[in-house]
């Protein structure tokens, strides 16, 4: 990838930048970080090669950029669920909130294991904003304790383990199919949440078990 930016010529038409995002994802997902070209990635984003420096001064700003697009969808999990929601539908928006990040995410972590650059900074951003999975757990954790405390879930239950378990669930599958090459080998989401779903209120105050 050139190192040169540019001079820039006037601002581009709003929209580029998007495009720009998702085509780099796209063409990460397909090709990896070694050919992974700024003229490349303007003709996938139907764009001038100088856009990609008016919107990202480098490589490694780029990546940071997708890397933080793929963080979007985890704001849901922030979001605390309507009280009176079936645990099992929270769970499985939880899933597919996961699902849709590791996709998005992974590519990105990928290739910045290959160059020491773009692992420097990525692990900077990750370590400034105390991102991990840890993050995860405390969001679904936190669910399934007030869940616990409701008598909705086995009081035996370690539900910060549970919560681990469902994010490593999601991974799984996305790793399956995005570095294996492969899909459909493992349980689906849904047996997944229904059956995590049926383990936490096994031995719960209100679960039939239980009376």
């Amino acid at each position: 990838m050139s190192t040169e930016i540019p001079k820039r010529r006037g601002r581009p038409p709003s929209g580029q930048r998007e495009a720009i995002l998702r085509s780099t994802l796209e063409l990460l997902r397909d090709r990896g970080i070694a050919k992974l070209t700024t003229r490349e990635i303007a003709r996938h984003a139907g764009v001038s090669e100088a856009s990609v420096y008016y919107h990202f001064s480098d490589r490694a700003g780029l990546l940071q950029a997708v890397f933080e697009e793929g963080l979007q969808p985890l704001s849901l999990l922030a979001q605390p669920p309507n009280p009176d929601s079936d645990r099992a539908e929270v769970l499985a928006r939880a899933a597919q909130t996961l699902s849709q990040f590791f996709d998005e995410v992974l590519p990105v972590l990928i290739a910045a294991q290959s160059d020491p650059e773009l692992q420097a900074a990525l692990t900077a951003y990750i370590s400034e904003r105390d991102l991990g999975p840890h993050r995860g757990v405390a969001a679904i954790g936190g669910y399934l304790r007030a869940q616990q405390a409701a008598g909705e879930i086995d009081p035996s239950v370690d539900v910060d383990a549970a919560a681990l378990m469902l994010i490593g669930a999601c991974f799984i599958r996305v790793v399956e199919r995005q570095l294996m090459g492969q899909a459909g080998r493992l349980p689906e989401l849904e047996r997944v949440v229904i059956t995590l779903d049926g383990l936490l209120g096994a031995g719960a105050r209100g679960s039939p078990e239980s009376r």
